[in-house]
Formats: C-alpha cells, sequence, structure tokens
C-alpha cells in the first residue's frame, strides 16, 4: 500500500502500473500508491506527460484554465504540459463522451485525461463504468470537500468551483432589499416593470426563478432526484399561475431577455433595479466596473439554486497519475483564489478553509443554495414555462 500523502498541495506521484485493465483493477482496489511532495522543491522536469484537457463552458472558464490553472501547475510540475480543447457552451461534449465509452468497450486507453462537462454526462458514465471514483487516498486534499457535495455526484465527479442564482439589485433605488421569496414578489408587485428574469431556455439564473415559483408550492427533493413521474408536474400548477400573474410586473410587460449577460445589460443601464444573476458573472461585472457602483447581490430564503462545476477523470485516461495530480492541486488555496479572483467563483472546498477576507467578501450570498431539478424535469420546466406563462411568444 501507499506511503504518506501530503494533504497540502501535495502531488500524485507514486508509479503508475503499465496496462490500463492492471491499473483500473488496482483503483477499485485502493492500490494506487501516491505519494505527496510534503511542498518539497517542485517535480523535475525530465519524461514531459502531456495531459489531454476537455473543458466546457465560456471564454472565461477558458481563460481560467489557459491563463491561470495551467500555467501555475506546470511551475510547480514542470512535468507537465497540456493539449486543452475548448468546447464553447458545451458544443462537442456528445462526440467526447462517445469517444471514452468507445474506447472502454474496446478494452483500450483514451487520450482523455480530465473532462469538464454538464452534470448529465457524468450520470450517464457513472452507469458504464466510465469514470474513475474519487476518494482522499487518491485526491489527498478532496478531504476539504464537503462531503454533500461529493455524495451528489457518488465521488465520480470533483467540484473545483461553484456559483449560485442569487438577487441582484441596485442599492440606489432600493435600500431595504426582499429577504425571502415571498418579500421578492411582494416587491415586484409593489415596482412594476423594474424586475426580471431571462428566458429560462437561455440561461439557469431564469431557470432558478421560474423554480422557485415552483418551489414555492412543493418540495424541492421531490424533484431533485434521478426518479421521474410526469404525474408529479400536477403540482407545480400553482406555480405557473404565480409566474403568469406576475407577467405584466415584469420589465416592458413581461420581457425575459436572452441569457444573463442581457439581463445584466439591463440592470447596468438601469432599466431595471433587481434580476435574478448568476453570482460569479454578477459579482465579476461589478469587479469590472459594468455595474453600477450601488449593485449589491443577496441570497434570498428559501435560497435560489445553484451548483458545482466538477471535473471527471476516465477510468481509462493514459496518464491517471498527472490527472489525479492535477485534481489535487485544483483543491489548494493557490487554485481556489484563483478561480475567485478571475471568475468570482465559489470555492470548491469548504469555505471553511478560505482565508477570512474571502469569506467577508462573499457574505451575503455564501449560503447553502437549493438544489436544481433533475435533467428531465428541467425540461419539462422550459417547455411548461412558454406555455403556461408567456403562451409560446415573447
Amino acid at each position: 500500500m501507499c506511503n504518506a500523502v501530503s494533504h497540502s498541495g501535495g502531488g500524485v506521484m507514486g508509479k503508475m502500473i503499465g496496462s490500463y485493465r492492471v491499473l483500473a483493477a488496482a483503483l477499485v482496489a485502493g492500490a494506487v500508491c501516491l505519494t505527496g511532495l510534503n511542498g518539497g522543491t517542485p517535480a523535475r522536469a525530465a519524461d514531459t506527460v502531456t495531459l489531454n484537457l476537455y473543458i466546457s463552458g465560456d471564454t472565461n472558464i477558458f481563460d481560467l484554465w489557459k491563463k491561470g490553472f495551467l500555467p501555475a501547475f506546470s511551475k510547480r510540475y514542470p512535468k507537465y504540459k497540456f493539449n486543452m480543447v475548448e468546447l464553447l457552451h458545451g458544443n462537442g461534449n456528445d462526440g467526447i463522451y462517445d469517444k471514452i465509452l468507445a474506447a472502454k468497450r474496446a478494452g483500450r486507453s483514451v487520450d482523455v485525461d480530465l473532462w469538464e462537462a454538464e452534470p448529465g454526462f457524468m450520470d450517464q458514465g457513472i452507469a458504464e463504468g466510465l469514470w474513475v471514483k474519487l476518494s482522499p487516498s487518491l485526491v489527498p486534499n478532496i478531504a476539504k470537500v464537503p462531503a454533500r457535495t461529493l455524495e451528489a455526484a457518488d465521488y465520480y465527479g470533483m467540484p473545483y468551483r461553484g456559483s449560485s442564482v442569487v438577487i441582484g439589485y441596485n442599492g440606489q433605488f432600493i435600500k431595504n432589499p426582499p429577504q425571502t421569496f415571498d418579500d421578492l414578489v411582494a416587491w415586484i408587485k409593489a415596482n412594476p416593470g423594474k424586475f426580471t428574469y431571462c428566458d429560462p431556455n437561455t440561461c439557469g439564473s431564469g431557470q432558478a426563478f421560474v423554480t422557485a415559483a415552483i418551489y414555492r408550492y412543493t418540495s424541492p427533493d421531490k424533484f431533485a432526484g434521478k426518479a421521474y413521474d410526469a404525474k408529479e408536474e400536477a403540482a407545480w400548477a400553482p406555480g405557473w399561475k404565480l409566474l403568469k400573474d406576475l407577467q405584466p410586473m415584469m420589465y416592458n410587460n413581461g420581457f425575459h431577455p436572452n441569457g444573463n449577460v442581457a439581463v445584466l445589460q439591463l440592470i447596468a443601464q438601469q432599466n431595471i433595479w433587481m434580476a435574478s444573476v448568476w453570482s460569479d458573472m454578477g459579482l465579476d461585472w461589478y469587479s469590472r466596473g459594468q455595474l453600477p457602483k450601488t449593485m449589491k447581490f443577496i441570497q434570498i430564503t428559501p435560497p435560489l439554486m445553484g451548483d458545482d462545476s466538477r471535473v471527471m477523470v476516465p477510468a481509462g485516461s493514459a496518464h491517471l497519475e498527472g490527472a489525479l495530480t492535477l485534481l489535487n492541486w485544483l483543491l489548494t488555496p493557490e487554485a481556489q483564489t484563483m478561480a475567485i479572483d478571475m471568475v468570482a467563483a465559489y470555492p470548491g472546498i469548504d469555505w471553511k478553509y478560505m482565508p477570512e477576507s474571502v469569506r467577508q467578501r462573499f457574505k451575503d450570498v455564501a449560503k447553502a443554495y437549493a438544489p436544481w431539478p433533475n435533467p428531465k424535469y428541467l425540461a419539462d420546466i422550459k417547455r411548461l414555462w412558454h406555455e403556461q406563462v408567456v403562451g409560446g411568444a415573447q
């Protein structure tokens, strides 16, 4: 078995077993030996290894990896180089999944060492045995990640950053912001035309507001699990009625922009005073001076939805040692602070491990968030919103 492993930014430096089949078996048995660096001298540049990364997201996330994570990691571990493939908004993810699955079924390794993708791909791959199941013996710093976050992915996807939908408001016009969802509804009714949310078919911040109206009358847990029964959606009727009643009080008599950026632009132009927005993008815009200086962000009660961005390591990766070393480093204070500074993300590790200055910066939004409906229910929510709320037309 393994020798001692560093829990403070150490690497995954043990010698890997040659063949994929033997290596996969060793992983399952917990027999992969990972020796940490204990904060010592960076690894030598001998025997350069190129890791193949596939990253889904927007341009800000690509910059986080290319300009932040990867240069810093290579400085710490010079033996590793990278081939990073950008999957803008997830385009191309289906092909990556098919490639990993085909390699698994053929019993051969795959040139995908780390993949950031939507949760649906992770869930599909679990059933096929496509991913390495993570543990502190493989990724020591994973012990700093909240257990509930790891359990939500059955330990197959590692959260390295997070964000949630919050309420952004202009403090110049709003001195006492709503604290609960019911308060928010009352504020919208009292201030017609000064609030909106994006079309839920274009962005999660709109999905979060719509789902909050549904959750107002039912239990989130009923729709967040893997089970699906369309008959349960009858419980959504009061939520649809509420949203329909609010339509005339939305900005421009019921206008819902396409995407989070368009909502932030309305706030920046002071066309609206309040909206549901993604925390990371809202805070990033604020830090860049693209929103009014009086802009503020809060999480209401019950909280709006949020999620963690996860990366998976294919069990058939040809460079498992390097992939696991990278995962471990992503959970160090250096990498976590980088994600916060560059994209205003929440940390993947527990807030208690972050500096007090960071906790203060996020104190109004760094709270638990509601779970997303599972993909089937979410698809129905987006479809039914058009049918029940806007009548199929904007």
